[in-house]
């Protein structure tokens, strides 16, 4: 079974789904029509019979930009609202998925991106995969349900250095924060990823499914909290944001 959308693609074959964010000119980051796409992708991927792992990447040399701040000049401010809480409804979709998922990083993911590649169960890297967290640059929080997430991860001092400082955190320190389990070449990505669906597929899909649940009861995270947004009032900041916003091509992040 494949479906191929104009942003997101899924194909199905046996008990695997992959789901490819296909945006690449805008390198894979989120517009409306985007959005829509992969909220119907959770959909699919919670009605199919027999799917038990989905594996998350994306197209081309990054994976996700996060939101595509094209899309956030035109929204008014009820409008960017509403876009924040539909985004945290989706990562807190995802990551309730009754299947393993599996993001493999096949490069850069930024801001909200970051975020819903961090949200699956297991994480793999390419070695050409940095994040970077920039809200801040903007006068906006971190939204997609960001906070609970990487706090659940990291800490929440961890968490406040990479948002108020916009570090650039790169695959090696990804690693060693355990935000992924392995770093590889980007042409050994592939391969990598197909290792631990090896793996994973070895053992029963209802133990796997109840591992998931415990583990994810027992840490009592993430805290998602779609209606925290309101009081930063992030489309006041998105309306101020600074004349030519952030240049995602330095190196340092800032």
């Amino acid at each position: 079974m494949a479906t191929t959308g104009k942003s997101v693609e899924l194909t199905i074959e046996g008990r695997v789904a992959r789901v490819v964010l296909s945006r690449e000119a805008r390198r894979n980051s989120f517009d409306t029509a985007m959005l829509e796409e992969f909220e119907d992708t959770i959909v699919a991927l919670g009605r199919a019979r027999g799917v038990e792992i989905a594996v998350l990447t994306g197209k081309g040399p990054s994976f996700c930009a996060g939101t595509d701040l094209k899309q956030l000049e035109h929204l008014t401010a009820d409008d960017t609202l509403h876009w924040q809480r539909r985004t945290g409804e989706m990562v807190e979709r995802w990551t309730r998925l009754p299947l393993t998922t599996l993001t493999a990083f096949n490069g850069p993911a930024i801001g909200s991106g970051a975020v819903l590649g961090l949200a699956s169960d297991l994480r793999i890297a390419a070695d050409t995969t940095w994040f970077t967290l920039p809200e801040v640059a903007f006068g906006i929080p971190l939204t997609w349900s960001g906070v609970p997430v990487l706090t659940a991860m990291l800490g929440a001092d961890r968490v406040k250095r990479a948002l108020l400082l916009r570090e650039r955190i790169e695959a090696k320190e990804m690693l060693s924060l355990d935000l992924v389990m392995s770093v590889v070449e980007p042409v050994e990505l592939g391969t990598e990823t197909e290792r631990v669906l090896r793996l994973l597929l070895e053992s029963p899909h209802l133990g796997r499914m109840m591992a998931k649940g415990a583990t994810t009861a027992a840490a009592a995270a993430p805290g998602f909290s779609t209606n925290l947004y309101e009081p930063y009032l992030a489309a006041y900041g998105v309306a101020t944001r600074p004349a030519g916003g952030y240049d995602f091509s330095k190196k340092d992040g800032k």
